[in-house]
């Protein structure tokens, strides 16, 4: 348990964290599949990297758009940091080419997965902060990784963590190169400025290798990519796949330009001419293309999930009543039948430790001042007659704790039953020393326990002389209880 959430498998992982399936444990019944993302443990406890996960989540939650996957929540339980996410059903975009490469994505296909991101990117280019000034996003991370088209038939870009914005808390140092080789644009590579046609400039990247079935600036080391990068001549793709249209190299040579001016304004401006030069396929084409390629691996995820969403929570939201810092009675625990198994009677496993029926043994503020104010009356009246005792005394003590039931706990303390208890509800002050016997003796008189009293009247009845140390005939142990002396009875 994480916060609210439960985490189950992980799903995918990369250079800085680890996304796992969860699930959302709300009130009332209410849960979600969510996915939650994890940073490494070997970067908690470095301000960089903290500063980097933390901005991701702050500047990807300013993006509203059905082709971004945006963050729900942030959650820090020292050292670690956690993101929860919009759970996505689908495959990034690399693991899809993975099963066509070395065939070329259809072209149709292609159109639609780079429309959607680039729409998707305007959305994240255009964003605002909270006083409504421009935070000047710009992903500098677009990459087949980094997209995932969905079994319904849509494409989302995702991972903000090295997106440069003009109110970064954390700033990229100068001379340091974040992102995938590949995929940079020129300027990116110099070290230069960067805007939004930075992340033209790896769409572009992205259509091209989709269009081609091959990749574009790759090579055996860095620099010969660097070099492949600044310099090499960027073939048409109908060069390499005679059906593709002119229109549509227009579109991937504009979108690929070295001199930042040459390249599309913007990512809808380029979206739009791709619309133009070949027309993207149907969500449901889309869709179909998906399940052709990762089918089976989506549907055994389906299978973890209708085992994660078919447990009940009932159990685990009520511990969300807490107030914050607040510990509970008892922590919860799998009954018997084991962690993660059904009982015999076929139900999941059921929560011990925690009440389960909200209406019956609830203790009623109302209800204590009057039986605290009983409790010690007694409580006194009885103490003032054990105090005259020379024979039985210790009978009273005897008779009510073997009267008590059993869920009471009694240990020179006074509590409410646990079973008994909302989690909720304050319990009362432990009670110490002479207090605390008295409040034994008197909770079993309040309780109508006739033992105990035909042993008051055993007492009352005694008028032996005491001894001659015994003027106080008890002593206190160090559990608070107090001990009547043999010699005295």
């Amino acid at each position: 348990m994480v916060g609210r959430y439960l985490l189950c498998d992980a799903i995918a992982s990369g250079g800085m964290a680890t996304v796992h399936l969860a699930r959302l444990m709300g009130h009332e019944g209410f849960s979600r599949t969510v996915a939650v993302k994890q940073l490494h443990p070997q970067f908690s406890h470095d301000p960089e990297f903290v500063a980097m996960f933390l901005d991701e989540a702050r500047l990807a939650s300013r993006v509203r758009h059905p082709n971004v996957v945006s963050p729900l929540d942030v959650i820090s339980c020292p050292p670690e940091l956690f993101i929860v996410m919009e759970y996505v059903h689908g495959a990034s975009l690399a693991r899809l080419l993975k099963r066509v490469t070395p065939v070329a994505v259809p072209a149709r296909v292609a159109a639609a997965i780079v429309g959607q991101i680039l729409l998707g990117l305007h959305a994240a280019h255009e964003a605002t902060g909270e006083g409504g000034e421009p935070l000047e996003l710009v992903h500098r991370d677009v990459s087949p990784q980094n997209i995932m088209v969905t079994k319904d038939g849509v494409a989302r870009i995702v991972d903000f963590g090295i997106a440069k914005a003009k109110d970064r808390s954390h700033q990229t140092d100068p001379g340091k190169l974040k992102g995938k080789l590949g995929y940079m644009a020129p300027e990116q590579v110099n070290l230069q400025n960067v805007d939004r046609r930075a992340d033209v400039f790896a769409v572009g990247v992205v259509l091209w290798e989709l269009l081609c079935g091959r990749r574009l600036f790759s090579s055996d080391s860095p620099a010969a990519s660097v070099q492949k990068l600044l310099n090499a001549e960027i073939e048409p793709p109908s060069r390499l796949v005679p059906v593709l249209s002119s229109a549509l190299d227009e579109v991937v040579l504009r979108a690929l330009a070295r001199p930042v001016g040459e390249r599309f304004e913007n990512a809808r401006a380029m979206a739009e001419a791709l619309e133009r030069a070949v027309a993207p396929c149907s969500m449901l084409e889309l869709a179909t293309w998906v399940e052709s390629l990762v089918g089976e691996e989506l549907e055994a995820r389906s299978e973890l999930m209708f085992d994660v969403e078919s447990l009940r929570f009932e159990d685990f939201t009520q511990a969300l009543a807490l107030p914050l810092g607040a510990t509970p009675l008892e922590a919860p625990r799998f009954a018997s039948s084991g962690e993660g198994r059904l009982d015999r009677d076929g139900s999941p496993p059921k929560i011990s430790g925690m009440p389960t029926d909200h209406g019956s043994g609830r203790l009623r503020k109302g209800w204590i001042l009057p039986i605290a104010v009983t409790v010690t009356i007694v409580g006194f009246v009885l103490w003032g007659r054990t105090q005259r005792a020379v024979t039985g005394a210790v009978t009273p003590i005897v008779a009510a704790h073997a009267a008590l039931p059993a869920p009471l706990s009694v240990n020179a303390t006074l509590r409410t039953p646990i079973d008994a208890a909302p989690v909720d509800a304050p319990l009362p002050e432990p009670l110490h020393g002479d207090a605390a016997a008295i409040a034994v003796e008197g909770a079993a008189i309040a309780r109508g326990i006739g033992s105990s009293r035909a042993s008051v009247k055993t007492v009352a009845s005694g008028r032996s002389k005491p001894a001659k140390d015994c003027d106080v005939p008890y002593v206190i142990d160090k559990s608070g209880v107090k001990r009547f002396k043999e010699a005295c009875f």
